[in-house]
């Protein structure tokens, strides 16, 4: 028998206020205490009762516990959507014990084999199973970190996907209410959990990546665009429209980080290897979504260091301008469909103002905007903007003004951020009901012709989809070269 010492005694008193993101590949959480708003300050809260070896004990932790290291460590959030089923058993949804049947697993990328079959890397709204698990561990830790530094009541604050059906949207909510209500009676804690009504503690992840602009970096959104650019494995990248702090439109493009980068990097797995120094062989082996898994760590870990050290030696290479063509197309071409939104907008109404509006980008996938700028690290004097700004000009047929692109201060961080602001300066916060997209070109769909500027609001499955003229996609390359020249 090994007696351990009696913990110190604590008062609870303090209340914290928790935002949750539970994004499609990569979960945030921030923490409001007495209005200090930061991310939480995530600990193993191991306690090592018996010497061991390291090389013994950590492969162990990091497959049938929690990590004793987490990895980075400078910022270990947001925390992979991972999971570990070492040691567990067969489980439910409505049968599942957090940490003993799965565990959040926190991958070093040096050792991580996202092929072994306990791992599960599909965590997210997808499974409500392994959903389930990921959020119970999750909570469970942020409970325990929170009753070691004396709180009494946590105030949970969630988002969810813009795209999301009102029956997935319930079940959230009743996962978060179950978890929570079983976590208060095993700890004594007070959680206080939203329901799906409570619009200030229950958000689309459009609105709170826009609060946190408005609120954590006081800008005015008067005529404004936020772009949440997604990664890899999500693939959708949101996008609302203000006017005078008020939403007037919202959409979920499946065009993300993906399309404007990683593909280009399919096509050309020589590039991949000779100018980003990856190995073929570590990546020929693994199926597309490991492949996926492998390299957004990458991406994480190493781009910047690559940007700052080797990008300067191999700028005026043939292969790496055409890639960085290829990425600037991408990029010039969801400003040009935004023009398009601008100006379609003001011709219902909705928008008032005749301008193109300055961009407010972050989430995962911005980082690609420092590939775009010529010193590798992109902010408003880059000349990349002057491009941007013009294709919002020509998409919108509106005065190019030359507005900047302002990339986050706290890319990833904006939506748990925005979830736990205490005031806003935003005006009816609600989403609007309907997240329906505008066509971009003329069409036909199931026999009824769409113009360009009309909101694709689909009654019945599309049996048949044509589009006789890609108009606005020839005059955008005519565009692009011209601002380029």
């Amino acid at each position: 028998m090994i007696l351990l010492k009696t913990p110190e005694k604590i008062q609870p008193t303090w209340t914290w206020k928790v935002g949750v993101d539970f994004g499609k590949s990569f979960t945030n959480v921030y923490v409001n205490r007495n209005n200090i708003v930061e991310p939480l300050p995530l600990q193993n809260l191991h306690l090592q009762v018996t010497d061991t070896q390291v090389d013994n004990r950590n492969p162990l932790l990091f497959e049938y516990f929690i990590p004793e290291s987490l990895i980075p460590s400078e910022k270990p959030l947001p925390l992979k959507n991972s999971l570990t089923f070492r040691g567990g058993r067969n489980f439910s949804l409505e049968n599942s014990r957090p940490i003993l049947d799965a565990r959040f697993y926190i991958p070093d990328f040096s050792k991580f084999k996202p092929e072994e079959d306990w791992i599960k890397n599909d965590v997210n709204l997808g499974n409500f199973i392994l959903a389930k698990l990921f959020l119970q561990h999750l909570a469970l830790h942020i409970t325990a970190m929170a009753a070691k530094r004396g709180v009494s009541q946590i105030q949970w604050c969630l988002s969810y996907p813009s795209k999301i059906s009102l029956f997935d949207k319930r079940k959230y909510v009743k996962i978060w209410q179950d978890l929570t209500q079983d976590l208060e009676e095993k700890t004594g804690i007070k959680h206080i959990c939203p329901n799906i009504s409570d619009f200030t503690h229950f958000r689309s992840e459009s609105l709170a990546f826009a609060q946190y602009f408005a609120d954590r970096e006081d800008h005015n959104l008067i005529c404004s665009t936020c772009i949440c650019i997604g990664d890899f494995i999500s693939n959708i990248s949101d996008i609302s429209i203000w006017e005078n702090n008020q939403i007037i439109y919202q959409c979920s493009l499946k065009f993300s980080e993906r399309d404007m980068f990683f593909n280009f990097l399919e096509l050309n797995p020589q590039f991949l290897e000779q100018r980003l120094e990856i190995k073929q062989t570590d990546w020929q082996r693994l199926e597309q979504g490991n492949l996926n898994v492998k390299l957004d760590l990458f991406m994480r870990w190493e781009s910047e260091k690559w940007l700052k050290n080797k990008r300067p030696f191999v700028e005026e290479e043939a292969d790496f301008q055409g890639f960085i063509r290829l990425m600037a197309i991408a990029t010039a071409g969801l400003y040009y469909y935004i023009g398009i939104l601008l100006k379609a907008l003001h011709i219902q109404g909705k928008l008032q103002r005749k301008e193109i509006t300055p961009v407010y980008v972050g989430g995962r996938g911005s980082r690609l905007l420092h590939w775009l700028a010529i010193e590798g690290e992109f902010d408003r004097h880059s000349k990349v903007n002057l491009l941007l700004s013009r294709m919002l000009s020509k998409g919108s047929s509106f005065l190019d003004t030359k507005e900047i692109t302002r990339l986050s201060k706290r890319p990833e961080d904006e939506i748990a951020c925005g979830l736990v602001q205490d005031t806003t300066k935003l005006q009816e916060l609600i989403e609007k009901d309907k997240n329906i997209l505008i066509s971009g070109e003329n069409c036909q769909i199931n026999g009824s012709k769409i113009s360009w500027n009309s909101l694709l609001k689909l009654e019945k499955n599309i049996q048949h989809f044509q589009i006789d003229n890609l108009e606005h996609l020839r005059v955008f390359f005519k565009e692009f070269n011209f601002a380029l020249d």
